[in-house]
């Protein structure tokens, strides 16, 4: 395989010593051919495993509810009772759905059905997964002991059916919200449809009644404990009430109309006081208008008589004015006509003089009763100023008898308003206790399902499809990553430096037509360099050592090779230093112009080589791998050209590289290389789709 994508000397990968790190994806869309294979195994795999799932699974049958959180019925329970039912918050909605899954629920569930009774229902059938998981639980138990056997009460069978029972209720349950809404979905599944629908409509009433049933207990413990406090405070607000009435007639304080006498009195004469101060500054500026008026030089009388004095001075001088004012437009007329001097001109103005003359006196008079009102008014403010200073003084040695009474007071009228709150709410709750209303209500009755639920045969074969592929990914994933194989002549030839004949197919199976030409053309060519690089020339015969790198069993088409290089009436001679399996040895001892011989029927004086040489034309020297502890290094040196066999896919080249330089003094130049074991299909994945290698292999 290919080494890791992310090591810059990747193939994938541009040239990393100008620092340029392209992505080849021709070499990504490569691996992709390569493992696809894989995945497609995995996929299929994945896909037979849902299958299996499905067939073992026990089919389950969903029946739905539908649930209203009704505002609206909530806001009429709110008009009849002050108990809290607010508005329902998200923590709200969130508190009914653990309700709907509560331990108590799924009891009175059980008990509306006597589901502990039911033997289908307290022992279903297990799918096969369920079995399987089950027997490795036991099988995990059994190894890791267990704990200790802790013996507790004895526990009553009836019991402990029910609550096995709702166990199995709340495991089977689906509670959702649907969105923002106040709308809640509940589910169960069953392998019994009937029953799947019993269950949920009786979820659904049990969550109704238990509504009711809450709101009842709570207005009843309210009422309870609201009548007990209104007995308690009734007398603790009769006994302060007591206390009241008890101080005031103690102390002589007399109430009236709802407040002290005392504080009546200092009321009146307070307002008094005020009433009269305000009458004396009335009356006084109204004198010090007058006096400044009249003391001008020629105080215009009639002007003066104008203002009003509030005495009966102000009627008489009206009508004077009313005659002044009506003699002088009479006055003004006759002038105008006759002139001053006409008698009756002279009449007029002296009836004019006389009503001036009255009009001065009469205003003195009111002048003077003015004055006599404003010493009337503050004679009066003055007693009342002393009245209430001498009141006052008498009551303030009362002031600490009043705060006392004010606490007393105080505390009598606590008491009177939490009683008359407690008793509104007494009232209220009463009419609640009576009032059956839930906030909740069933908008979607469960119907018996048709269909069932589960398993979801497409989704699980999907998943399996996905779920395979993605495994066969990982894993093709893993093996593209790992270390780089050699698998085709580019390969060695760019990693090693070393040429490349080419690659036989692996010898497992019988070779086509196609694996035969692929066999033949790639021993010519290391026939070629062979006879290229070999030191023997055609009279003394040539040796050729045959070194695998790491062990290759029979994949080393050894009798072929032989047969190629005997095709020309030369004699071969194959010498077995370890480098060949008795299958192979047989195959050579078939054919005409092959030797076979042991490392045991050398010559071992004269120059053995020589004789060698002047005997056979090809000597086959087969070496064992270049990994034995025990590699015949003296023998390896009498070869005149070495030939590589490297197992395709196997080895890096990195192992080749340290191979190679640590036996480079033992192996005489090597001619070429051979890539042997190859799977001709796979290895055209791992060639460029149009290069010359893969031409070849599909050349004729």
């Amino acid at each position: 395989m290919n080494g890791p994508l992310t090591n810059p000397r990747h193939p994938a990968f541009g040239d990393s010593e100008t620092g340029s790190q392209v992505i080849d994806s021709e070499k990504l869309a490569q691996a992709a051919r390569r493992q696809a294979a894989l995945v497609a195994k995995a996929a299929a795999i994945g896909v037979v495993l849902a299958l299996l799932l499905i067939l073992g699974s026990v089919p389950r049958y969903s029946a739905t509810e539908t649930i209203l959180l009704d505002e609206e019925r909530n806001e009429l329970l709110n008009q009849v009772s002050a108990l809290p039912n607010a508005v329902r918050s998200d923590a709200t909605v969130q508190s009914e759905l653990e309700i709907l899954r509560s331990q108590v629920l799924a009891l009175e569930v059980v008990q509306r059905l006597n589901l502990d009774q039911d033997a289908d229902f307290m022992n279903p059938p297990v799918g096969a997964v369920a079995r399987v998981t089950g027997a490795l639980s036991s099988v995990a138990g059994l190894f890791s002991g267990g704990g200790a056997e802790v013996i507790g009460p004895p526990v009553d069978p009836k019991i402990a059916a029910r609550e096995a029972a709702a166990a199995a209720l709340r495991q089977n349950l689906y509670v959702e919200r649907v969105g923002r809404s106040f709308v809640l979905i509940l589910a169960y599944s069953d392998h019994n449809p009937a029953r799947a629908a019993a269950v949920a409509r009786a979820y659904g009433d049990s969550y109704v009644q238990f509504q009711l049933t809450s709101q009842s207990k709570l207005a009843v413990n309210a009422g309870e404990w609201i009548d007990e406090r209104l007995k308690v405070l009734a007398q603790r607000s009769l006994d302060a009430t007591s206390a009241v009435q008890q101080f005031r007639a103690r102390h002589n304080l007399v109430e009236f109309q709802g407040n002290l006498l005392t504080d009546q009195q200092q009321s009146d004469l307070t307002t008094a006081l005020v009433t009269a101060s305000a009458d004396v500054a009335q009356l006084r500026a109204r004198v010090q208008n007058f006096e400044t008026l009249m003391k001008q030089d020629k105080p215009d009388v009639l002007a003066i008589s104008a203002l009003e004095t509030l005495t009966p001075s102000d009627q008489t001088m009206s009508e004077l004015r009313t005659d002044y004012i009506k003699a002088r437009r009479n006055w003004t007329a006759i002038v105008a006509e006759r002139g001053e001097e006409h008698p009756q001109a002279q009449q007029l103005k002296k009836q004019m003089t006389i009503l001036e003359t009255t009009i001065a006196e009469e205003l003195d008079r009111a002048i003077l009763a003015t004055k006599a009102q404003y010493e009337i008014a503050r004679s009066r403010e003055a007693s009342l100023r002393d009245d209430l200073s001498t009141f006052s003084e008498r009551m303030t040695g009362d002031d600490k008898v009043m705060g006392q009474l004010a606490q007393l007071e105080a505390v009598a009228d606590t008491y009177a308003t939490v009683y008359r709150d407690f008793l509104e709410r007494y009232e209220i709750t009463a009419q609640q206790e009576n009032f059956p209303i839930a906030s909740v209500s069933i908008i979607s009755p469960a119907d018996m399902p048709e269909q069932p639920s589960s398993p979801k045969k497409k989704a699980l074969v999907l998943l399996g499809l996905i779920l395979g592929a993605l495994v066969g990914i990982i894993i093709g994933a893993l093996r593209e990553m790992g270390p780089m194989r050699l698998r085709t002549p580019k390969d060695v030839v760019d990693r090693s430096g070393l040429t490349c004949a080419g690659l036989t197919p692996s010898p497992r199976r019988k070779l086509d037509t196609e694996a035969r030409r692929v066999l033949t053309r790639t021993l010519t060519r290391a026939r070629t360099a062979i006879d290229r690089m070999a030191k023997g020339d055609a009279e003394t015969g040539r040796i050729l050592a045959i070194v695998p790198v790491d062990a290759v069993g029979d994949a080393f088409p050894i009798g072929s090779f032989a047969e190629i290089l005997s095709a020309n009436g030369e004699r071969v001679l194959v010498i077995d230093a370890g480098g060949l399996t008795p299958g192979q040895v047989g195959r050579l001892n078939a054919q005409d112009r092959v030797e076979t011989w042991k490392l045991s029927d050398l010559p071992t004086r004269d120059n053995p080589t020589d004789r060698l040489r002047e005997r056979f034309q090809t000597v086959l020297l087969c070496l064992p791998p270049l990994t034995r502890t025990n590699f015949p290094t003296a023998l390896a040196r009498a070869a005149d050209a070495s030939l590589l066999v490297l197992p395709w896919g196997s080895i890096t080249p990195e192992f080749l590289e340290d191979a190679t330089r640590m036996h480079g003094e033992s192996l005489r130049p090597v001619a070429t290389t051979i890539l042997v074991g190859a799977d001709l299909k796979r290895a055209r994945l791992y060639m460029r789709q149009g290069d010359f290698e893969e031409r070849l292999l599909h050349a004729v």
